[in-house]
């Protein structure tokens, strides 16, 4: 059964709101890329012009947006589609998870929906 998981500045759960970090895009876009070759996930796209990088491994894809409000606060969001037979959501909120702690171990956490 398909999951479909977008993170927001909505969201009403923490780990589904819109993460901001003091960073550049390129640095958040190199450490999120080096990430995902560590959990061996096949990046298809990555589109500069529009800041989405686009990965998938077997049943799950993942397109993540990465914007940079300013020089130095930069925000990722994730629309995340998965198809397991079971634990979908736990797969879902396991990589969540893994993004979130190696972005929060590179760079200062400022904080979630800044900019509602």
């Amino acid at each position: 059964m398909a999951k479909i998981i977008e993170t927001n500045e909505r969201a009403t759960e923490d780990i589904y709101k819109t993460h901001y970090y003091k960073t550049s895009y390129e640095k958040m876009k190199d450490l999120y890329l080096e990430t995902l070759d560590r959990l061996n996930f096949n990046v298809v796209s990555i589109d500069d012009s529009y800041v989405e990088i686009y990965a998938e491994i077997p049943h799950m894809s993942v397109q993540a947006k990465i914007i940079e409000q300013t020089p130095v606060e930069t925000s990722i969001d994730f629309y995340i589609d998965a198809e397991f037979i079971f634990g979908n959501k736990g797969k879902i909120l396991k990589f969540l998870n893994t993004i979130y702690q190696e972005l929060g171990k590179a760079f200062e956490f400022k904080g979630l929906c800044l900019h509602k």
